[in-house]
């Protein structure tokens, strides 16, 4: 005959068993880390993965315009560890928390330099944030929360967010490592005068000629006015690759800042430029024209 064993110590026994047993069982939001290194930068965002698990997500168990991270538990984090720009943005090197404020037609993306926050304690708004307008828009769907970089160039990438069939995506914009003096013959074949016209909502002249010459090897550009209030009229072309470049920021004829907002495409026939483009970071046309002489 097995021994009778007490009822209290059963009680005992099943105590210390089930909290055992809860150990092992799946979280309901999974961590999860997505790393990407874009021309010598790495960017690194650590997050909560929810399911969706049929439930209404935005404007729902995600309400209209109250903040979020998008992720879950303690909020996600990006970390980055040089400049970059997202959506246009300029980013600090640095570890932030992520937050949202969703809507329908737009989300607003807010970085906060506490990277520690429990989801339950939003951050109040302040000059400290940093805030990305974002569109979204409507994918396949996705059951869990998804952080991605679904395109990677040489300059930037897409670092998209992604959960049900709602998909948000920020541009990304690094600063670019490569050599910046190019040799004679490259130098040649962007050399000339260019007849610029511009967008009025740039807030730039209408007109304006461009010169692209070159100074102690490197390629440099000059317009008849700033492209920010206390620039110099000229500055430099850095390479960005082929025939890219972004505008080098001048001090005293000193480099002290990359533009990575702004691209300088040159369209190139058998051999020389004929035409240049400027272009925002997420691909607006800031200016066109055709070389001239």
């Amino acid at each position: 005959m097995s021994p009778k064993i007490p009822l209290g110590l059963l009680a005992v026994v099943s105590t210390l068993i089930v909290p055992t047993q809860a150990l092992g069982q799946i979280q309901a939001s999974e961590r999860a880390v997505v790393a990407q290194t874009v021309d010598g930068t790495t960017l690194t965002l650590e997050y909560g993965r929810p399911v969706a698990r049929g439930r209404e997500l935005f404007g729902a168990l995600v309400p209209w315009g109250v903040v979020w991270t998008p992720g879950a538990n303690w909020a996600t984090t990006l970390e980055v560890d040089k400049d970059i720009h997202l959506n246009g943005v300029e980013v600090p090197a640095g570890k932030y928390s992520v937050w949202a404020i969703p809507n329908r037609d737009h989300f607003t993306i807010s970085l906060n330099r506490n990277p520690r926050i429990f989801h339950f304690v939003k951050p109040d708004s302040t000059s400290e944030q940093i805030h990305i307008a974002a569109a979204p828009t409507q994918a396949s769907h996705v059951e869990m929360l998804t952080w991605s970089f679904p395109v990677v160039r040489g300059d930037g990438a897409v670092l998209n967010m992604q959960w049900g069939t709602t998909s948000v995506a920020l541009q990304v914009v690094v600063q670019p490592s490569r050599p910046l003096v190019l040799t004679a013959d490259r130098q040649a074949e962007f050399i000339g005068d260019y007849e610029m016209s511009f967008p009025p909502w740039t807030g730039w002249p209408a007109e304006g000629r461009l010169e692209i010459f070159a100074t102690d090897g490197l390629l440099r550009g000059r317009l008849p006015f700033l492209l920010h209030p206390d620039d110099e009229f000229e500055f430099a072309l850095i390479p960005s690759g082929g025939p890219r470049f972004n505008p080098g920021l001048l001090r005293g004829d000193q480099l002290f800042n990359v533009e990575i907002g702004i691209n300088v495409e040159f369209v190139v026939e058998e051999g020389h430029a004929t035409a240049v483009k400027f272009l925002s970071a997420g691909g607006d046309l800031l200016g066109e024209g055709p070389l001239v002489r």
